[in-house]
């Protein structure tokens, strides 16, 4: 069985992300167990051409297939990995440009766990400049299964 997330935005589209079970299997676990998922979604501040949701694990996330790079389609957890509990700072975020990620205390490393296909970059693209001229919009996040 294949399992996708499917993103759908309050103003309208949808984007469909594969899950990169072989890379991320502990965070794409925890991710799931939180599905259904509805919160704001808002343009990053620090790390460039993304959007972001928070979400909350309590931090129980493992550092899995990190990187400071990311590329377009790139959907990434990412947390404050200096900190423990339930008051540590979590996202998901998906990427629309190829940036470094970073935050108001510098560069960070993120958990990469899924992709958006090359063919949906354009509309991930026109959903980050639309969520960045007039603001965060709600997401719900679900899981769809494929035989």
């Amino acid at each position: 069985m294949t399992r996708f997330l499917r993103v759908q935005f309050e103003r309208g589209e949808q984007l469909e992300i594969t899950l990169l079970n072989d890379l991320a299997p502990e965070t794409i676990a925890s991710v799931l167990e939180l599905l259904p998922w509805t919160n704001m979604v808002y343009h990053s501040r620090w790390s460039g051409r993304e959007i972001n949701t928070e979400i909350k694990t309590g931090g129980q996330i493992p550092r899995e297939n990190q990187t400071m790079q990311t590329a377009p389609g790139d959907v990434v957890y990412w947390r404050e990995w200096e900190k423990e509990g339930d008051d540590v700072a979590e996202t998901i975020a998906i990427y629309y440009g190829a940036e470094l990620t970073r935050y108001h205390k510098g560069p960070q490393l993120v958990n990469v766990f899924g992709s958006v296909s090359q063919d949906q970059w354009k509309r991930i693209e026109e959903i980050g400049l639309r969520i960045w001229r007039h603001g965060g919009e709600r997401l719900t996040i679900t899981c769809k299964e494929l035989p």
